[in-house]
């Protein structure tokens, strides 16, 4: 049980570590600031989202972790190329669309 549990501990550390990593790669290439990982975002329209999950990057990289052994190191390369590939595009869209669902707000279609 302790084994399963600590596996299981060290694959989310090293996607959660890949995709900080990735995040510090795609900002020093692309010029944006560095978001660390974060639970809390301000979109640049001051609207807060509180408790957002990092979908786009760390489910990614724990699946990677499923390509291979060691699990762990999969884990952190997919985090990493997920991170700098994609960054927060998706994630914040996702944001954006649940914000205005949850807080009753929609866009016109």
């Amino acid at each position: 049980m302790f084994r399963l549990l600590s596996a299981a501990l060290s694959i989310a550390l090293a996607a959660l570590a890949g995709n900080w990593v990735g995040s510090r790669l795609r900002a020093r290439k692309t010029g944006q600031p560095f978001n660390p990982l974060r639970f809390r975002y301000t979109s640049p329209e001051g609207e807060t989202f509180s408790s957002a999950p990092m979908l786009t990057n760390f489910i990614p990289a724990l699946l990677c972790a499923s390509l291979g052994k060691p699990r762990w190191f999969y884990a952190f390369l997919g985090g990493v190329l997920v991170s700098r590939w994609i960054g927060d595009r998706y994630e914040l869209q996702w944001l954006k669309w649940t914000g205005k669902r949850l807080s009753g707000k929609q866009e016109p279609a």
